[in-house]
């Protein structure tokens, strides 16, 4: 009963946000120049970005993808798969999910941490390496109150690298389902997505969350309702943090 409550709680409270707030806010200036897309996981970038993917990649300017993780945790404690088999079957999904949006594989980068293992502020290391090395104008990282640890790090460990000159816009995954309240809004842009841009973007939410593993679960994880639901309207919501 107490969770039918709390899910009811954060259905009004993306409903709020979505009908009335989004459509309060400036539409997104598109990033010029290169653009990096820092996810924590394999699904993150689609759900929170798919749109401005999309945008982008039909603009040109095709982003780079950095995805920090092999995503092995999305079944911990459920099945006897193995880490190799559920990180290279995660990193199957993001290329063949980016594909859809029009990114191809020399676009997508790879790191090699640990699900629940991103530090916060210690061993920028590669990540630093490939910012200097693509010199993006733009990165996109995920909210403030996304709530993993995995989401909150990566946002700091961009945040906090000295020698990144870019525009830092925050993008929503788990913020959706949080109640999370405060949100700066004069920082929030909306981006309004074209019927293909939804399109291409749905498609690729889908195959995350219907392509299955052995045990019969997606191999992301069963993700909330809410929260998917959440990310798939016509809609995207960012916030610029630097």
């Amino acid at each position: 009963m107490i969770e039918r409550i709390k899910d009811f709680i954060r259905g009004l409270r993306v409903s709020f946000l979505q009908r009335v707030m989004l459509r309060k806010l400036e539409e997104l200036p598109i990033p010029k120049g290169k653009v990096m897309v820092v996810a924590p996981h394999p699904d993150d970038e689609t759900l929170g970005c798919g749109g401005l993917i999309a945008r982008l990649v039909s603009n040109g300017n095709v982003p780079y993808v950095v995805i920090m993780t092999r995503g092995e945790g999305s079944h911990r404690g459920c099945c006897n798969i193995g880490a190799d088999e559920l990180g290279a079957a995660r990193r199957g999904l993001a290329l063949r999910a980016l594909a859809i949006l029009g990114v191809s594989e020399d676009h997508v980068k790879f790191l090699n941490y640990g699900d629940g293992g991103i530090p916060a502020h210690e061993d920028k290391g590669e990540l630093e390496d490939l910012v200097k090395e693509i010199k993006p104008t733009a990165v996109f990282v995920p909210h403030w109150g996304e709530g993993w640890p995995d989401h909150l790090n990566t946002r700091l460990l961009v945040k906090g690298m000295v020698s990144l000159k870019a525009d830092v816009y925050e993008y929503c995954v788990w913020m959706w389902y949080y109640n999370i309240w405060g949100l700066r809004w004069s920082d929030g842009y909306r981006m309004d997505l074209t019927a293909s841009e939804s399109e291409v973007k749905n498609l690729g939410v889908e195959m995350y969350v219907s392509e299955q593993a052995p045990c019969g679960k997606p191999w992301s994880g069963v993700l909330p309702e809410l929260l998917v639901k959440a990310c798939t309207i016509n809609k995207e919501l960012y916030f610029r943090c630097r």
